[in-house]
This record gives structure tokens, sequence and C-alpha cells, in this order.
């Protein structure tokens, strides 16, 4: 009995630990895939992405050898009031590769324009004036990398919310969109 019992009394422990970290977004959560094209719902709000670009500089010096700047953009709808509020306070973006790679948004570029209707998500995704998305109303989201150039054609872009707005367990959970360039 005990031989069977010992297997459970190392394993519980285990995914209790891996659970409650999650829970408290100490732990990344792991993202589900969302086919080019396709929509996904997180946190209560509907999201798709809508391609990306490269090599839009506008005014600013290109970035430095080998590095190539890569926008992509994000529509987002939330569903609730609840959602809204969780878009305005917990919002993370990464670009992510097939060989464990990662990069955070740059914000190098960022005087760029892209319009006057499109966010950034630089404090969490809120409307171009920084204000909380308005329930059922689409809000562009568009975001820079500097990614090295033998990266761009095989990267997807992560989205990470809160699913609580409580601060001890904020429990995010991921989405990871494929791309198609923008022409």
């Amino acid at each position: 009995m005990l031989a069977l019992l010992f297997p459970l009394m190392l394993v519980w422990p285990y995914m209790t630990e891996v659970g409650d970290g999650r829970e408290a977004g100490l732990i990344p959560p792991e993202p589900r895939p969302v086919a080019v094209g396709e929509t996904a719902v997180l946190a209560g709000s509907e999201w798709r992405v809508t391609g990306y670009i490269t090599g839009f500089l506008g005014s600013s010096e290109p970035p430095p050898e080998g590095l190539e700047i890569l926008d992509v953009g994000f529509r987002v709808t939330p569903g609730d009031e609840g959602a809204a509020e969780l878009l305005r306070h917990s919002c993370a973006f990464r670009a992510v590769d097939d060989r464990g790679r990662s990069w955070e948004r740059t914000h190098l570029f960022s005087l760029r324009d892209f319009g006057e209707e499109a966010g950034d998500g630089a404090y969490g995704c809120t409307t171009a004036e920084g204000e909380t998305v308005a329930l059922g109303r689409e809000q562009s989201i568009i975001l820079s990398f500097l990614v090295p150039a033998d990266a761009v054609e095989g990267l997807r872009y992560e989205v990470t919310v809160d699913t609580s707005d409580d601060p001890e367990r904020p429990r995010p959970e991921a989405l990871v969109f494929e791309a198609e360039v923008l022409e």
C-alpha cells in the first residue's frame, strides 16, 4: 500500500505549489495557440492579431546592423466592464520564436506615428488617450519589437492578461498568435 501512496506523496506537494505559483502570477502561464486570422477570448475580451510590418522607421534612425524593427497590430474588444478593467491594469506582450528566444517590446522607436486611434499597451491595454476601453468597442494596439533580422519570419506574438484583479491572486492567462506580414 505504501508503494502506491509514495508517488502521490511526492507529486501532490509539487502540483499544489505549481498551482499556487500560477495563481499568484509567479509562474508564467502556458499560452494557448491562436492560428493566423483566428480570434480568441482571454480574460473576458476578444483578441485577434492583424499582422506585422518591418522597416517602418518614420523619422527615426535605423536599428543597429543585424536587427530589425517590427511592429505588430492587435485588436481587442472587452466583453464586459470587468474585462475592460482587467485590460487596463494588466496587459503584457512579447515576441517568441521556435528556438526558445523571446523579446520584450521596445520604446526606442515610440515617436513614430501609427494614427490617432492606436493604443500602445505601454501601461496596460487602453485607448490612445490612456482611458479604459469601452465595453464592446474594438481597440487597436500597435507594439514594436527590436529583433534579430533572421528571427522575423518565424515569430509568434504572446499576450498575457490577469484574470483577477486580486493583487495576491492575479491568475494570468496567455494567448500566442501567429501572424502574417502586412503588405
